[in-house]
């Protein structure tokens, strides 16, 4: 499968404090399948957040369906390279979302989808 050169693009993001109560979180795409971004984080601290969808209680509550770590925290300085296996449960994809986790100060990182043949992958986020 041939990616298009936009999809490859690193994408920068500036996160707000948490106290700020908006802007302290934001979700990947919804894709389901098998995708290896390499993060970086600048400045701060992030957590990646997978959830699979609970369809009685009507929220993305559920450990990951594929097997994957429900989250994983990566702190200024990091570059990690993570494949993330987004499944649909329930009739709804996985949520999978990138959330500040300071209360006080911003959180800046960026991401890029990658490859998965051509990088060594580290598996932090798979069991």
């Amino acid at each position: 499968m041939i990616k298009e050169d936009a999809d490859m693009e690193e994408k920068n993001v500036t996160l707000h404090p948490v106290f700020a109560m908006h802007g302290y979180a934001v979700d990947m795409p919804s894709q389901s399948g098998a995708h290896t971004y390499r993060f970086r984080v600048h400045s701060g601290d992030i957590e990646i957040q997978h959830h699979s969808y609970d369809g009685i209680a009507g929220l993305w509550c559920l450990p990951p369906e594929s097997g994957d770590r429900a989250s994983i925290v990566l702190h200024s300085g990091e570059e990690a390279i993570i494949t993330i296996d987004s499944r649909v449960h329930d009739c709804e994809p996985d949520c999978v979302e990138i959330a500040n986790c300071h209360y006080g100060k911003r959180a800046v990182f960026s991401y890029q989808e990658i490859d998965s043949e051509s990088e060594c992958v580290d598996e932090r986020l798979a069991s």
